[in-house]
């Protein structure tokens, strides 16, 4: 189940991630006094559930006795201890729900009116203090959390992951604008592992293709006596990008590593 959180709860907690990166980078000085962030604010979310910041205040249920109220934890983790301190008059039970039960809640009910005692609930994840008041009126029958440090640091990784699939991406291109790259390539032999393209920046060599064909060759750079060589070679959408220029290359298809059952066929790519 996805709960939506407030803007202003996850910019402050992502400000707030962002001023310590900062802090532990900044050189010595003398600290000026800084004013305390405003507490995350609690809320009821469209589930019509209280929801509570972590961490944060011990949050209170106030339920009537001989009523059922219900704790909801964060979904994906397990509950391994329950412990209050009163088990007499209070029930107090684990139950799940969700696809595959993945989102724990604590069940609670109060026996008497007028009660207090405190609930500690620890999880694969976090450790939740709650406070426990039986009353004659329901007020926040079912309570919840939502984690904005979590949050916001979810939003960091994501934000780094694209800048480093972008600085990915931009290291695969060619280094050289498009009417600089050299493309004096002659290409012979097995025309249906034909590539499209063939050329190379100055430091590495782009094999591409408008479609990979259904079986992959092999790639080999052809050294300056005309025998094979290994190199290093990966392939990026459609294009294999091979390090360096060799002299030729050689795309391999051996019999035995094809679908057809055919024997060696080759592409021979070599620079004018």
């Amino acid at each position: 189940m996805t709960h939506s959180i407030p803007l202003a709860a996850l910019a402050g907690a992502v400000a707030a991630t962002c001023a310590s990166a900062a802090a532990q980078n900044a050189p010595t000085a003398q600290a000026a006094p800084v004013a305390a962030a405003p507490a995350a604010p609690r809320y009821v979310g469209s589930d019509g559930v209280l929801r509570f910041p972590f961490p944060g205040p011990e949050p209170t249920v106030t339920c009537r006795p001989l009523f059922v109220c219900d704790v909801s934890l964060q979904p994906g983790e397990s509950i391994l201890n329950i412990g209050a301190g009163d088990t007499a008059r209070w029930v107090i039970a684990a139950a799940q729900s969700g696809p595959g039960g993945n989102t724990p809640h604590v069940f609670i009910k109060p026996t008497e009116a007028d009660l207090r005692t405190n609930l500690i609930v620890t999880t694969t994840k976090h450790v939740y203090y709650v406070r426990l008041v039986s009353a004659g009126a329901v007020v926040n029958p079912r309570i919840g959390f939502y984690y904005p440090d979590e949050e916001a640091q979810a939003a960091l990784d994501r934000q780094r992951e694209a800048q480093r699939q972008q600085a990915e991406r931009a290291s695969d291109l060619p280094l050289v604008p498009p009417d600089r790259l050299d493309t004096a390539y002659n290409v012979s032999g097995e025309r249906s592992l034909f590539p499209s393209k063939v050329y190379n920046d100055g430091l590495h060599t782009y094999v591409e293709y408008r479609t990979l064909p259904s079986d992959l060759p092999v790639v080999f750079g052809i050294a300056l006596d005309g025998t094979n060589q290994i190199v290093n070679y990966r392939l990026k959408d459609n294009v294999f990008i091979v390090d360096g220029t060799p002299s030729g290359v050689d795309l391999v298809l051996n019999a035995g590593t094809g679908r057809h059952g055919r024997g060696e066929r080759r592409v021979y790519i070599r620079h004018k």
